[in-house]
This record gives structure tokens, C-alpha cells and sequence, in this order.
């Protein structure tokens, strides 16, 4: 008699079980991305940004604040018409080899990307060639707002 009552009593707790899942799992949907797109529906191309219409050495163009100690500076404004960079032309260098251009203040490259072995034509040192190429670490940033709320806040000392 024992064992009859303990079998309906698993028997019960196993359909309970079964009929628990079965509407549990009928009661849920798939993922809900965050991207608000199905998970299966291809990715749609981003909308293109402008990048900053400021034309250097045309006011004073606000210095970007760095997030890290490290960080090379980012470019305040547009580089359409000075890339791509080459060994023959490097329109960067016409501004930024010296620390003030027609009475302007314009950062000046760091002596860092000076060669220990390499001269200019004119007897001062060359830039290196490993640090040649300034598109590589400095870039132009777009006036974008942030996709995501952010809260990050930069330790830059």
C-alpha cells in the first residue's frame, strides 16, 4: 500500500513538473536585443557623421581633453584635405613641427617622434619614420551624441 501512495505521489510531482516547463517555456519569447532589431535581421549600415567643420589655424580651435594618461591628442579639426599621408607629403608636419604658426599657438609634435639618427634637409632632426604616419594615433573625432549613456570619467593624472 506504501508504494502505491508514493507512486502517485511522484507521478503527481513529475506531471506537475512537466505541465510547469511546458507553459514556462511557451510563456517566453526570444532574446530582446538591444539594438531594438531582431537578433536574426542583418545590421543596418550606421547613419554617416560629419566630421567637425573647424578649419585649423581659424580661430582657436578647443583642445579635446584626453581619458588617459597616455593618449596621443586627437585632432579639433577636419583632415579631409590633408590625407592620405605619404613619404613625398605629410601636411601635418607644415603646421605642427613648430609651436606657433602666423601668430597662433598649434601643438607642437612631441620630441618623441623626433629620430635619435635622421636630419631634415635643413640640419634639425627628422621625424621618424615609425612615427611618420599621424593619422595612425592622432584622429579627428565627429560631433556625435554618445550611442549609450556613459559615465565614464577619464583619469588623466
Amino acid at each position: 500500500m506504501k508504494t502505491t501512495g508514493l507512486f502517485k505521489k511522484s507521478a503527481s510531482i513529475a506531471i506537475a513538473t512537466l505541465l510547469a516547463s511546458m507553459i514556462g517555456c511557451a510563456a517566453t519569447s526570444g532574446p530582446a536585443p538591444m539594438r531594438g532589431a531582431d537578433v536574426a535581421a542583418p545590421d543596418r549600415a550606421p547613419v554617416i557623421k560629419a566630421y567637425g567643420e573647424k578649419i585649423p589655424g581659424v580661430g582657436q580651435p578647443q583642445l579635446i581633453a584626453r581619458t588617459f594618461v597616455g593618449q596621443p591628442p586627437m585632432v579639433s579639426h577636419d583632415v579631409e584635405k590633408y590625407v592620405p599621408i605619404t613619404m613625398e607629403e605629410n601636411a601635418c608636419l607644415d603646421c605642427h613641427i613648430t609651436d606657433e604658426l602666423l601668430g597662433q599657438k598649434v601643438p607642437k609634435i612631441s620630441v618623441s617622434h623626433y629620430s635619435a639618427t635622421l636630419k631634415a634637409r635643413d640640419g634639425k632632426p627628422a621625424v621618424s619614420m615609425d612615427r611618420f604616419q599621424c593619422d595612425s594615433c592622432h584622429v579627428p573625432q565627429v560631433d556625435a551624441k554618445p550611442l549609450v549613456d556613459n559615465k565614464f570619467v577619464g583619469v588623466t593624472k
